[in-house]
């Protein structure tokens, strides 16, 4: 379906203009970045670009909108990306078949399932929680706040969900480099994140069980740098203003780690590495179903889990969140660590979540 309708723009446009990157991985990146797909001339059309008219017609408001847009930035996206087998279901409840890395985005006034507590909220005006300086979109949050619509590249890699470059608050944006297991073959350790596979609507290109989350610099997430472009005091370094933390050293001053943060830290600190009434690593490494860490060695629940033998897991963003959200608030993820994982967790209390690395309530 997606080939028919992208026939001549494929061919004349991405072919001739548009350079490959590393990789051509995710969509709307090299060639299968196809302008017909989100763009309209005249704002009419009244059938496919095949040479006998056929082929799928994406919708388009005639009205027009700017730079050409078939319908307004939010519309547009969700009329691929709700509800069609082919590509991924990224709003509210859907019917791919396996739980979303990335959740569920809701909208204002939307599903009572997915109220805007819930995760991000399309068309919010509100100001982002965290921002510094304050920011908001005042038209309403939409997709290209996050995503680069052309696609992202960094450091040679494809951005790992084309996130960042585009649309977020003040101050920088990254995108996150990734791998691919249908092309390296084996995790390289090399990019922050890494797919099984990054081919169609699958488990192992957009699903929880598909998805490694590396950790190539120990010092940092860059998970955690993209968030903060519009969450800013959530995300900071140790004993800095948004983090703080007292630091622990060793007897000739050497800092070990920090403790006594002020905000939970998305970058840095290792599960257990203090010990004592800290986080535990064995209270994570015991649960059968696990949230996602950073592991320096390329471990994770998509090839087996958290064994022990990586003592440097660190927590990040995606960690305790959904980036899009679920039908928890804040789009927290509740694990208690048995049972059936959903994209809620397996478990129904904040405190699940607390507990896959912190042992205090047993």
């Amino acid at each position: 379906m997606l080939d028919k309708r992208h026939l001549f723009l494929t061919v004349l446009v991405i072919l001739t203009f548009a350079p490959m990157g590393a990789l051509a991985g995710d969509f709307h990146s090299g060639l299968s970045l196809v302008c017909s797909d989100c763009h309209i001339m005249h704002a009419s059309q009244g059938h496919g670009y095949n040479a006998n008219g056929s082929g799928v017609v994406t919708p388009f408001d005639p009205a027009g909108h700017h730079f050409l847009l078939r319908n307004d930035v939010n519309t547009l996206c969700l009329s691929c990306h709700d509800g069609q087998a082919w590509a991924p279901d990224v709003f509210e409840g859907h019917g791919n078949g396996f739980v979303r890395q990335g959740g569920a985005l809701n909208e204002v006034g939307g599903n009572g399932l997915y109220p805007p507590t819930t995760g991000h909220t399309l068309g919010a005006t509100d100001v982002a929680p965290g921002s510094s300086p304050a920011w908001n979109d005042p038209d309403g949050l939409n997709c290209a706040n996050c995503h680069a619509v052309h696609g992202g590249n960094s450091a040679g890699y494809s951005g790992y969900r084309n996130l960042g470059g585009h649309g977020t608050a003040v101050g920088s944006s990254f995108a996150i480099s990734y791998t691919r297991g249908d092309v390296e073959g084996a995790n390289p350790l090399t990019a922050w994140v890494h797919e099984n596979a990054s081919s169609g609507n699958s488990a192992g290109h957009y699903g929880y069980t598909g998805l490694t989350f590396n950790e190539p610099d120990q010092s940092m997430s860059r998970y955690a740098e993209f968030c903060k472009g519009c969450h800013t005091n959530f995300h900071g370094a140790w004993g800095g203003a948004e983090i703080g933390g007292v630091a622990l050293t060793d007897s000739v001053g050497t800092v070990l780690a920090y403790e006594e943060f002020i905000r939970h830290p998305a970058a840095e600190s290792n599960i257990g590495a203090i010990g004592g009434g800290h986080s535990r690593l064995t209270q994570l490494t015991g649960h059968t179903n696990q949230v996602q860490v950073m592991s320096p060695t390329g471990q994770s629940p998509a090839n087996g889990g958290y064994d022990g033998t990586d003592t440097e897991l660190t927590p990040s963003c995606f960690s305790c969140h959904k980036g899009h959200g679920n039908q928890n608030a804040f789009g927290l993820i509740f694990m208690n660590g048995t049972g059936t994982i959903t994209e809620e967790g397996d478990g129904g209390a904040y405190r699940d979540l607390c507990r896959q690395c912190h042992g205090q309530g047993a």
